[in-house]
């Protein structure tokens, strides 16, 4: 389904039925299969508003992408949400998405009922972390493609798609080739969008000083061993700076526990989602 917004078509699907809830994918330049199967059994609990952020995956791609910046697509987001005919919502926000999840929560937190953080960090203010964890745990192959992929603009979207499987076991704490490959298969890769996104948005992003005004009930995840947004980083900052912060730290995970811990961290989610008010 499409919804037209500034524009724009956004791309959406739902699952499941109860209260809203809006997940934020990761990338930039990737889109919302890589939430699925893994998440759909929330839809127990919750309708899932799957949705691809303008620029990538299967929404519109615009001829100039310059226009577009995290506090954009937090916008954007909201007006999908009122399209919707929501008030209040539950957002999810994982990796990239977890930082216009941040956005979102300074600039419509009125219409959040709660925010959940995954394995994101309030600023990317750590670059020689990320590429010592690249060094300790990557081939030459891959520690070449990082630096390669955060020091240069992607040429297209063919050579985003092969920096992205070069360096994808990175994000496991135990890389298996199969659950690399499906997620390969399903994903429409957007160069444009993870030059925009990586490498003129999120220099700039830190929330650092504004996270104490998130008043939202918040569930903040990471994984232990995620070379990206490690919890030192990452999660442990922004729960140490959110008032109504609940933390967890899945210790067998990298930087998608919601794939290499499936049940726990399904379990973590939905006993939060329970007691929300």
């Amino acid at each position: 389904m499409y919804a037209s917004i500034n524009g724009n078509e956004i791309f959406y699907t739902t699952h499941g039925h109860g209260r809203p809830m809006i997940l934020m994918h990761g990338g930039s330049g990737l889109d919302h299969t890589q939430f699925r199967p893994w998440l759909d059994s929330l839809g127990n609990q919750v309708e899932m508003i799957y949705y691809d952020q303008l620029g990538q995956g299967r929404s519109t791609r615009p001829e100039n992408y310059e226009s577009i910046s995290i506090e954009s697509w937090a916008d954007e987001a909201d007006a999908l949400r009122a399209k919707l005919g929501f008030d209040k919502i539950i957002l999810f926000g994982f990796s990239f998405g977890g930082f216009i999840a941040q956005q979102y929560a300074l600039r419509h937190g009125n219409h959040l009922d709660g925010l959940i953080l995954c394995d994101t960090a309030p600023a990317l203010d750590y670059p020689d972390v990320v590429m010592t964890n690249a060094q300790a745990r990557g081939t030459p192959e891959q520690v070449q493609a990082v630096v390669q992929g955060l020091s240069a603009p992607v040429a297209d979207d063919a050579a985003f798609q092969q920096f992205w499987v070069t360096i994808l076991p990175l994000y496991f704490n135990k890389y298996d080739p199969e659950v690399g490959a499906a997620m390969d298969k399903t994903t429409q890769y957007s160069a444009a969008a993870f030059n925009q996104g990586m490498g003129k948005s999120l220099p700039t992003f830190n929330t650092l000083s504004r996270l104490g005004e998130i008043s939202t009930p918040t569930l903040v995840m990471a994984g232990r061993h995620d070379w990206i947004t490690p919890p030192t980083q990452g999660a442990e900052r922004i729960h140490a700076a959110i008032p109504n912060s609940q933390l967890v730290i899945f210790e067998d995970s990298g930087h998608f526990p919601y794939v290499e811990e499936n049940e726990k961290f399904v379990t973590v989610v939905s006993n939060w989602i329970a007691n929300l008010k």
